[in-house]
């Protein structure tokens, strides 16, 4: 398993559209937690899944939140994607990180 550093991403959204997607009435957070590496928000390593092909623990490899209020994930969950650097093979998670 790989760790990879931290790299916070910070959504720019670029029509009033978009604009309008992005962030929540009741919650300053969410919506906020977008990154690549690092730990997941609220997951233990032992929650990391294992590669399907070769039994490897996956390595994490991004963090997408919930964009909003109209684009809510499951009450401010997030998706964790999990890379199997070994075999390329991908797995994404769900998880409430409130």
């Amino acid at each position: 398993m790989k760790e990879i550093p931290e790299i916070k991403l910070v959504p720019v959204p670029e029509t009033d559209e978009a604009k309008k997607a992005v962030g929540y009435q009741w919650n300053d957070e969410a919506g906020t937690r977008h990154k690549l590496g690092g730990k997941p928000n609220r997951l233990s390593m032992e929650e990391y899944p294992t590669c399907k092909n070769c039994g490897e623990i996956m390595s994490f490899y991004a963090q997408i939140d919930s964009i909003g209020d109209d684009y809510d994930l499951a009450d401010c969950c997030a998706i964790h994607v999990f890379v199997c650097f070994d075999c390329f093979t991908t797995e994404s998670q769900l998880n409430q990180i409130l």
